[in-house]
């Protein structure tokens, strides 16, 4: 097996990578934020793979960047996640059936209106049944977009054609993909409205 290495430079901040140092990436934006690493090019019959190689750095030879926040429009809930939404982010809404983490979601896709579209993907829930829940809220809102959807790379094709400011994935358990063994993709939706029971297919 023979080894080669060779040095690429990587953005701190969003894994951009480039064959030479630069001082603002072109991806996100940001400043100074390319690091020099090392990648060894292993051959092994004859097929070239690559292997990144990641060295420890000072921490103090880092620079912290304040990010700006979105406001959910609750008080506690922003307290919560240190100011608002960060753009990029994941964050995971956990909690037992029936506490309400379905109607927090659609009451937050209302309160960011005028920021731009939300995309709410269901893989539980018709339709019709988020439709009932919004008219309880008295939620109007022509910025929210629905897509029933379980397929991760259906949804990823609608997220780069929508270019949402928020997407909405209800819920996480239920998504699938082609690329990628899942437990998710061998069951369906119960019939009841409750997000922890399934059914076998």
């Amino acid at each position: 097996m023979a080894k080669t290495t060779k040095t690429v430079f990587v953005c701190n901040e969003c894994g951009c990578e480039s064959a030479k140092w630069m001082g603002k990436c072109p991806a996100c934006n940001s400043w100074n934020t390319f690091v020099e690493q090392k990648i060894d090019k292993i051959t092994e019959n004859g097929v070239k793979k690559l292997k990144t190689r990641n060295e420890p750095k000072l921490l103090n030879s880092y620079k912290g960047q304040d990010v700006s926040r979105t406001s959910t429009g609750f008080g506690e809930l922003d307290r919560v996640l240190g100011g608002g939404l960060v753009k990029g982010s994941l964050i995971l809404l956990g909690g037992e059936p029936g506490i309400g983490k379905s109607t927090l979601i659609l009451e937050l896709c209302d309160k960011i209106k005028g920021e731009g579209k939300v995309l709410y993907v269901s893989g539980e829930e018709s339709a019709e049944q988020i439709k009932l829940r919004a008219d309880r809220l008295k939620i109007h809102n022509d910025d929210i977009l629905f897509l029933g959807e379980t397929d991760i790379g259906v949804i990823n094709e609608q997220i780069e054609e929508i270019t949402p400011k928020l997407v909405i994935i209800d819920s996480i358990q239920t998504m699938y993909s082609d690329e990628l063994s899942s437990a998710a993709r061998k069951c369906k939706p119960s019939k009841r409205n409750n997000s922890s029971d399934y059914e076998n297919m």
